[in-house]
């Protein structure tokens, strides 16, 4: 089942409680050989001779194809991260509701932080705002999921900055809030400035502070399990703020 919501999901989800991935070398030395053979032939073999010699030009003139193993590896890596992340994602909500007696919630967003075409995970996990955990994580050359530490717990939602493209993790409760900048840098997460905190007052809003500081929200997936015999429910939320209701671990978003 699938469902268009509207919904203003900042002020929900920043307020809200406890609750809810050619032709090889060998090849032209085998010509290059036909070529030598050919041209000893007889004269009665004039036209065969003239035939081979035209065939192992061609084929000599034809480099041969090369392939890099690391533009394989990278090829591969490609086609298959969001198979990796789809699988890691699944694991990660049955072990956190294996733990906590089938009660499990879950965030996950995507971002290339290091412009190698391939994002990096930003994932949200845990029971409630209280116990939640946020931690990035991305694919080494071998395709293996690393952790690159923890930056952050509840009360959050991703955005980030339109201007320098860091990732920012948005924190608000009641009515007190702060941006956490975050870049990778030689493989490793760091802060990319300092936070900038606010206080709320009459005539402003969370979405009045974003707008000023230039950061957008990020799309992202929610999902959350109630207990043993609950239903699994996915939602995702769109940067403009609706958000689609799914039966079940919605995985399709890769960013």
């Amino acid at each position: 089942m699938k469902k268009i919501i509207a919904l203003s999901c900042m002020t929900a989800v920043l307020l809200a409680g406890c609750g809810r991935t050619g032709q090889s070398s060998s090849d032209t030395s085998k010509a290059t050989e036909s070529a030598t053979t050919a041209a000893q032939t007889t004269a009665a073999d004039t036209t065969a001779e003239d035939t081979t010699a035209e065939e192992t030009t061609a084929a000599v003139t034809d480099p041969p194809a090369t392939t890099h193993d690391a533009n394989v590896s990278a090829g591969g890596i490609m086609d298959m991260y969001p198979a990796i992340y789809q699988g890691f994602i699944r694991d990660e909500f049955e072990r956190t509701s294996g733990e906590n007696n089938g009660i499990a919630s879950i965030e996950f967003g995507f971002r290339d932080l290091d412009a190698d075409g391939i994002p990096e995970l930003i994932f949200k996990r845990g029971t409630c705002e209280a116990d939640f955990a946020i931690n990035i994580y991305t694919l080494d050359s071998e395709g293996e999921i690393k952790d690159l530490g923890l930056i952050g717990g509840g009360h959050t939602v991703f955005g980030y900055d339109e201007n320098s493209a860091d990732l920012v993790i948005i924190w608000g409760h009641m009515g007190a809030g702060s941006l956490e900048y975050f870049k990778m840098e030689n493989g490793a997460v760091v802060k990319a400035q300092d936070s900038y905190d606010f206080d709320l007052g009459q005539d402003n809003s969370y979405e009045d502070v974003l707008r000023e500081k230039g950061v957008r929200h990020m799309e992202y997936v929610s999902a959350y399990k109630s207990g043993l015999d609950g239903e699994v429910k996915s939602w995702f939320y769109h940067a403009d703020g609706t958000a689609e209701e799914f039966d079940g671990l919605y995985l399709d978003y890769m960013g």
